[in-house]
């Protein structure tokens, strides 16, 4: 199954009064601009614009390319549940976990998420990257100033659990439990 398959299970958030792009337009022009480089509404704007006869070409765009604040909002409506549980799908359909398969496991703040004052509740993510096909398998979402890496770990956990994998963590990642 192509990811877009997958994306096009995601029920649209957007009210359908003046719609100008399709969920599919949407996500297309954010992926390929993420595949180069280029995160955010306003390097997205730039880039797709950079490219707006390829992108009206190809999806078949009746309208010129979307504005940042387009891309931002776009963004930040799209249910965060509902974006991972597709990428969890697609990527079971090629990603093949067998017995002996090497995963590692690693959490990141994601750049410019930060909604404290302190500087410390920012956006976070924990991924598990299988080495031999060098593909991310799982992703978890979560704030840091709410829970733990760790937490976050054992949850993706539970998802592999019983495959015969050999897990890499930080050692973060091996507390006990209280």
């Amino acid at each position: 199954m192509s990811l877009l398959e997958c994306l096009s299970k995601i029920e649209d958030p957007r009210r359908a009064e003046g719609l100008r792009y399709s969920l599919l337009q949407m996500f297309s022009m954010l992926i390929l601009s993420g595949l180069c480089g280029h995160f955010g509404g306003r390097p997205v704007r730039r880039f797709t614009h950079a490219n707006e006869e390829i992108f009206i070409k190809e999806l078949a765009l009746k309208h010129p390319i979307p504005s940042h604040v387009s891309f931002s909002t776009f963004l930040n409506i799209i249910p965060k549940k509902d974006l991972i549980a597709v990428f969890h799908a697609w990527t079971s359909s090629f990603v093949s976990l067998e017995k002996g398969t090497d995963i590692s496991g690693d959490g990141k703040a994601l750049r410019s998420t930060n909604l404290d004052k302190k500087g410390e509740d920012f956006a976070s993510i924990v991924s598990f990257f299988c080495q031999e096909s060098g593909l991310i398998h799982s992703i978890a979402e979560y704030r840091n100033a709410k829970k733990g890496e760790g937490e976050i770990v054992r949850l993706l956990l539970i998802r592999l659990k019983d495959m015969g994998l050999t897990l890499h963590l930080d050692a973060l990642h091996c507390q006990k439990k209280q």
